[in-house]
């Protein structure tokens, strides 16, 4: 219980504290600030806490996590290409991910829903699916 509370402590802090320094931060090499803002900013607020600013899986609440966040920086399917429906797909919580255990990743879709309502949602889901194609080696 004590661990269950310690997780959540972090990773609210590590949320508020990377949102807050959102406008401190660099782009991702390659998404320039005007190609992809909303993406920046739902990535900094909502995802760098755990899978940390460069997208390695080092954010300040990923060790507070039983299962370490894997990497975002070279994501491809099959056909050595960026998977943007598989990774979409997890951000809504459209499909569940073995590796997440529990479901310790929160199921953003869900949650952008709940506060903005479906359109607004998709269009965040969509950002950040386009913010993450940025880690991905050229």
């Amino acid at each position: 219980m004590k661990r269950k509370l310690l997780s959540l402590v972090t990773v609210v802090c590590g949320t508020l504290f990377l949102g807050g320094s959102i406008a401190l931060l660099p782009t991702v090499s390659g998404q320039g600030s005007d190609k992809n803002e909303r993406g920046r900013k739902l990535y900094y607020q909502y995802c760098a806490s755990c899978h940390g600013t460069d997208g390695t899986g080092n954010g300040p609440a990923a060790t507070a996590m039983k299962n370490a966040p894997p990497s975002l920086k070279n994501l491809k399917d099959a056909d050595g290409k960026y998977p943007a429906l598989r990774v979409k797909n997890i951000i809504a919580g459209e499909v569940d991910v073995t590796s997440h255990g529990s479901r310790e990743m929160p199921v953003w879709g869900r949650y952008f829903r709940e506060k903005k309502g479906s359109s607004e949602a998709q269009l965040d889901v969509y950002a950040l699916t386009k913010y993450l194609e940025a880690f991905q080696p050229k």
